[in-house]
C-alpha cells in the first residue's frame, strides 16, 4: 500500500524546498551546519547518502539519517554510523510505501523519546521519503537533503519545518496516485 509518483509531478519536485547551500560538499555542509545552529529548535533529519556523509564528515550528527547506501542510484557511499542504531525498511523508486512512512515515524518517535540517533537504511530509493518526513516532523525541526544538479545548482538544502511547508508538502502528496496494493512487477529498485 502506498503512493506512486505521477509523471506530471516529476518536474515540480526538482525545485529546492528550503535554503540551498551550493559548492563543494564539505564547504556546503559547513555553511549549512552554521545555518542550522542558528535556526534549529528541534530534530534534524538528513536524507540521502552524500548529504548525511557530508554532515558526518564535519562531525555533525543529525538525529535521524535516511539513506539507501548509494548515490544517484549507482555507486556505494561509505559512512561511519557507529553512533546510530540502524532501522531497515523497503521503498521502491517512484513510490512512498506506507510501511516506509511507518518505519520513519517510528524512528523519529524513538529518537525523540530516547534522545538517541537512528539511521534508517532503505532497500530501494529514499528520495521521495522527504515528503512524509516533512509531514511527520514537529514544527521547528529541520530536514536536510541533497539537491542534484538537475534544474539548479548542486548542493545541500536545509528546510525548517513550518505549518506552511507541511501544508505545501501535504498538497503534493495528495496529488500522488494512491494504491491499495502493489506487486513486485509494479516497481524496480
Amino acid at each position: 500500500m502506498g503512493y506512486k509518483l505521477p509523471i506530471s509531478l516529476r518536474k515540480s519536485l526538482r525545485t529546492p524546498i528550503g535554503k540551498l547551500f551550493t559548492g563543494e560538499h564539505s564547504a556546503s555542509a559547513r555553511n549549512a551546519i552554521n545555518y542550522i545552529r542558528k535556526s534549529n529548535e528541534g530534530l534534524v533529519v538528513a536524507i540521502g547518502d552524500v548529504c548525511a556523509k557530508s554532515f558526518l564528515d564535519q562531525e555533525y550528527y543529525p538525529n535521524v539519517i535516511i539513506f539507501d547506501g548509494k548515490t544517484q542510484r549507482t555507486g556505494p557511499v561509505s559512512m561511519n554510523l557507529e553512533k546510530y542504531s540502524i532501522y531497515r525498511t523497503s521503498n521502491p523508486k517512484e513510490w512512498i510505501l506506507k510501511s516506509a512512512i511507518q518505519e520513519i515515524e517510528n524512528a523519529i518517535a524513538f529518537s525523540t523519546s530516547n534522545n538517541c540517533r537512528i539511521a534508517v537504511r532503505i532497500d530501494g530509493e529514499e528520495d521521495l521519503l522527504i515528503i512524509p518526513v516533512i509531514i511527520s516532523l514537529p514544527l521547528g525541526s529541520i530536514v536536510i537533503y541533497g539537491q542534484p544538479p538537475i534544474t539548479t545548482e548542486e548542493g545541500l538544502v536545509v528546510a525548517v519545518i513550518t505549518t506552511s511547508l507541511k501544508e505545501q508538502v501535504q498538497g503534493l502528496l495528495d496529488k500522488f496516485e494512491f494504491h491499495e496494493e502493489y506487486r513486485n512487477g509494479d516497481y524496480d529498485y
